[in-house]
């Protein structure tokens, strides 16, 4: 509030000037200038009087002459006062507007009602730099889990769309230059209940610099960075940067996994997409030449794994000579939007094609003409804006590459549990029939629903109950952890996928398999289920009930009805 003051006074400061001179002056001459009392004795105002007239005469509410009626010279300078203190309330009040409808004065404004609303917060929360389509993406995702979310973005467009956005919670937000290290500690990130820095704009350098900020400022916040490029990605490794998720690089090692390993992709689209694909989805294309039009970001990333995997590639390029190219390689100059140019690449004999070019029209009329010209072919498609989905979506392409939602898919990914990221390392260990098995499982778990991660601690403060029912011998298997709390003979949507124990990992472990204390537990299922089986962990209860069957209330009241139901069951069973 300290640069409002000083700006308000600096604004103000011919304007109050201004009055004061004009009010000096006015007082002044009613001292000087004398008047006649009722007695018709020469008669001088004192100076509070003087003020007085001025005060309520200078703001037109108009008492009347006081102490006696006036003049003729006193009248005379009544009308100079009153056209002088006008005029300069008129300058003054014009100042005072455009001042409070100054944008470096609203600014501020909001930057102090910001930093307030950050400071009173008490619930843990993420700062999120960046409210573009992944921005919101991820906001809207931790605000349908209940937690809170700070954002920064530099154009207001962006915080107009977050106000409008139909949220849960009130999102604080602030329009500035996230880049800039006061922002982000106004922002919170040195407050203890901030969780982590996303920094999703769509500048790698701002990136960087938020990362690099928010690592001095505290450095034990967690910051996860979307980057686009490798330097960049290198660049924020550098500082132990806690996760950088590049789109491009991501995207290529999906396409791999579908190429060679269908099923475990598909495993991939379930755990980490809520809009999953279908078994049905799955294509099966064999190992031969892809072409790939467009050799930017995408490109690059694409044909570097193919090369890897020594899949033969065909670069299609419109300036081959400006782009970094191996002089081994295939490449034909060209859009890809032409016959002619995909005929020369060899699409008859090619498996399948990437439209990746920067341009949407370009890459729909890609695939277009590469389905005109051979029908089994594998396609795939970078979408660049959001708003042309229904377009995509109508083209029927095998995959569609939106490194918005990818971003946003990967953080919350990482965001909901790190042991997900675990577990898609360590199925890359087994083979497709394995995959095909557990997407399957899937399929019967959820059918057309969203599957859900989470994950669990077995310790006091997160499982209480299993904490203490562990601690006493009693064994808890993880068939348990998915009984319905409320009626033990029924199974609740949920599967455990992977519990951790002392460095080692048990992917899906039998319903047999005892849990000990301190485990992770992955699990995966409806996302309704959590809630149910946190009621399960934390209340002994509940837990002595899922296990055994015994129903046992702790309270009084509970007692009666318990014992009232079970002597109900008896006297049924002697009948």
């Amino acid at each position: 509030m300290n640069y409002v003051a000083y700006l308000i006074l600096r604004r103000l400061r011919a304007p109050l000037i201004t009055l004061i001179v004009i009010y000096s002056i006015s007082v002044l001459g009613y001292v000087l200038i004398p008047g006649v009392d009722d007695q018709g004795n020469p008669y001088r105002m004192n100076f509070f009087q003087a003020f007085y007239f001025v005060s309520f005469m200078g703001s037109t509410i108009g008492f009347g002459e006081i102490p006696y009626e006036f003049t003729a010279a006193q009248r005379f300078w009544t009308l100079f006062c009153i056209y002088a203190t006008v005029v300069g309330w008129i300058y003054s009040i014009g100042a005072v507007i455009a001042t409070l409808r100054d944008h470096t004065f609203i600014n501020l404004i909001q930057r102090h009602r910001f930093r307030n609303r950050v400071e009173h917060l008490k619930e843990p929360f993420y700062l999120v730099c960046g409210y573009g389509l992944t921005g919101s993406a991820v906001v809207a995702d931790l605000a349908r889990r209940g937690i809170q979310s700070v954002v920064v973005e530099l154009k207001q467009s962006r915080i107009d769309a977050l106000e409008l956005d139909n949220l849960p919670f009130d999102i604080p937000s602030l329009c500035a230059n996230a880049s800039e290290p006061d922002v982000v500690q106004d922002a919170g990130v040195a407050l203890e209940n901030c969780i982590g820095v996303l920094c999703l704009t769509d500048d790698d350098h701002v990136n960087l610099y938020i990362a690099l900020a928010s690592k001095l400022l505290a450095p034990t916040r967690m910051v996860l960075s979307r980057v686009a490029t490798r330097e960049y990605a290198g660049n924020l490794r550098s500082f132990n940067t806690d996760h950088v998720v590049d789109p491009f690089e991501t995207f290529a090692e999906y396409l791999c996994n579908a190429v060679f390993h269908p099923y475990r992709q598909l495993a991939y689209n379930w755990l980490i997409s809520p809009q999953h694909r279908s078994l049905q989805s799955v294509m099966k294309p064999e190992k031969g030449r892809w072409i790939i039009c467009g050799y930017g970001r995408l490109g690059k990333a694409i044909q570097r794994r193919f090369d890897q995997l020594e899949l033969e590639t065909v670069i299609v390029e419109p300036n081959p000579d400006t782009q970094k190219i191996k002089d081994d390689l295939w490449v034909v100059k060209g859009l890809g939007t032409e016959a002619h140019t995909l005929m020369e690449a060899g699409i008859q004999s090619a498996v399948g094609i990437v439209a990746g070019t920067s341009d949407d029209a370009n890459n729909l009329s890609i695939v277009l003409t590469a389905k005109d010209l051979k029908k089994n072919l594998m396609v795939v498609a970078r979408q660049n804006s959001h708003h042309n989905s229904p377009v995509f979506k109508a083209a029927s392409i095998n995959m569609i590459m939106d490194p918005n939602i990818i971003v946003a898919q990967r953080i919350m990914a990482l965001i909901k549990t790190p042991l997900l990221i675990r577990f898609l390392e360590e199925i890359k260990q087994h083979d497709e029939e394995w995959c095909e098995k557990l997407v399957r499982r899937f399929d019967v778990l959820v059918r057309d629903n969203p599957l859900d991660s989470w994950s669990l601690t077995i310790d006091r403060d997160t499982a209480p109950a299993m904490y203490e029912m562990l601690r006493h011998g009693r064994d808890i298997q993880t068939r348990h952890l998915s009984v319905h709390p409320q009626n033990r003979g029924v199974q609740l949507p949920a599967m455990v996928l992977m519990v951790v124990r002392n460095g080692a990992y048990h992917v899906l472990p039998a319903e047999d398999f005892c849990l000990r204390i301190d485990d992770e537990v992955l699990l995966c299922g409806r996302s309704h289920v959590q809630n149910q089986m946190l009621w399960t962990v934390c209340n002994s209860n509940v837990l002595k009930y899922v296990i055994s069957g015994q129903d046992e209330g702790g309270g009084y009241l509970w007692q009666r009805l318990f014992k009232k139901n079970e002597r109900s069951k008896d006297i049924g069973g002697r009948v």
